[in-house]
């Protein structure tokens, strides 16, 4: 019996034959605006297999860029400078209170953001403003930085003071409902009755990537913009603001990369089928075997979803491929063990061991990895002829009976 397997990797078109066959967007910045990238990537480590998440790859900018990368690391923060000028200001209203016209911020909900490949696959992922990072200092005097007038907060809690700088002060504060939800509030008491500037303006945010398994090889680009300044923006910081960069633009990246790899050793094209233990229960006793079969083994390394599908050189009614010598056909059974891949069976999911395989334009297996990435794992095809199909073979002595099958392994690549 000769087989065949395919090993297809869409949509790169790549496909390897062995007798094995395994499977501008121009963005309109407008004046006075920052773009900004925000990226994560997904790539499978032997080091971390169970791994399921993208890793955030951002250039680094904003608070936690500098001696405050220790601080960010440790609760979890991302930071992006905005850009915003030391020529905006903000001006103060006195009053001991916490409304619009003291430290005000308002901060957005949760935005979801759809993402593209350059072959069109997309995904979404959700951004959340968690918090923000600033200075500001008196107008003219930039070497003041606000610190006493700030100290009460409502609607979010202050995570960095450096009260023992006298001339680097950024305070960095995180919203109390995390930011999942709908808008919130935050602001300071107080700020005083004059005009401050802005020294220094970024956004803590988190990013709340899909599930990369169910994501095609490739690299997802998307857009969100926010507006900044005062009511009605994006980010609105109260009253008495004269903002000068009034958008941010935030460009996503989200980079896969996908393994998917089959090794078959030499020689495996060619099935011969054989009684469990050897021909002489046949050949001394005329017993006839119960199975004839034959195990070809191979590794699979993945992260990612495929199927295993059948193509027969003589198709069976039921789905199974059949063997013959010319005058008559019998059928062979085929079946996969995979251990670690997961593949929906009568309704559910099971580990891919002994998972029988038929030809069926309306039903393809898939499998998916089970706990994240798979490396090298041992696996085998088993092809076998069971019961009494084996008692009409020995009415043919002499003949052989021979039949290709073709497997084909297509990955989500």
């Amino acid at each position: 019996m000769n087989i065949k397997f395919f090993i297809k990797y869409n949509p790169a078109g790549l496909i390897l034959l062995m007798v094995l066959l395994v499977g501008q967007l121009v963005w309109q910045v407008p004046v006075q605006a920052h773009s900004r990238l925000i990226s994560a990537e997904f790539t499978p480590s032997r080091n971390n297999p169970n791994n399921r998440t993208f890793t955030n790859t951002s250039p680094l900018s904003g608070v936690c860029s500098n001696a405050h990368q220790a601080l960010c690391k440790s609760l979890g923060l991302f930071s992006i400078a905005t850009g915003v000028s030391n020529e905006s200001t903000k001006r103060g209203n006195g009053v001991d209170d916490f409304g619009r016209g003291s430290a005000y911020f308002s901060l957005p909900e949760q935005r979801t953001i759809t993402v593209t490949s350059d072959t069109g696959e997309t995904a979404t992922l959700n951004l959340r403003i968690t918090g923000l990072a600033f200075r500001y200092a008196d107008v003219g005097r930039p070497e003041d930085y606000v610190r006493s007038e700030l100290n009460e907060s409502r609607g979010c809690r202050i995570v960095l003071n450096n009260q023992n700088h006298d001339s680097s002060m950024l305070r960095m504060f995180i919203r109390d409902d995390g930011g999942a939800g709908g808008r919130s509030d935050c602001s300071f008491k107080m700020l005083g009755d004059k005009e401050y500037q802005f020294h220094g303006f970024d956004i803590i945010y988190e990013l709340e990537t899909p599930e990369p398994l169910n994501m095609k090889n490739g690299i997802y680009r998307g857009r969100s913009i926010y507006t900044m300044g005062g009511a009605g923006q994006d980010i609105d910081m109260g009253d008495g603001v004269n903002i000068v960069d009034q958008f941010l633009f935030l460009d996503f990246e989200l980079k896969v990369n996908h393994m998917f790899a089959l090794e078959f050793p030499p020689g495996s094209e060619t099935a011969v089928l054989q009684p469990l233990g050897g021909w002489s229960q046949w050949t001394d006793y005329k017993k006839v075997p119960a199975t004839l079969r034959k195990d070809q083994h191979f590794t699979v390394s993945g992260s990612t979803n495929f199927s295993v599908d059948l193509r027969c050189e003589f198709p069976l009614p039921d789905g199974r491929c059949g063997i013959s010598n010319g005058v008559s056909t019998v059928p062979l059974d085929v079946a996969i063990t995979m251990p670690g891949f997961l593949g929906r069976l009568d309704l559910g999911f099971a580990e891919a061991l002994d998972y029988p395989l038929t030809q069926s334009l309306a039903h393809v297996p898939r499998f998916s990895p089970k706990d994240g990435a798979v490396f090298q794992r041992r696996s085998y095809l088993r092809f076998e002829v069971n019961g009494e199909p084996i008692k009409e073979m020995v009415t043919h002595p002499g003949s052989q009976y021979k039949g290709r099958v073709t497997v084909i392994f297509d990955a989500d690549m």
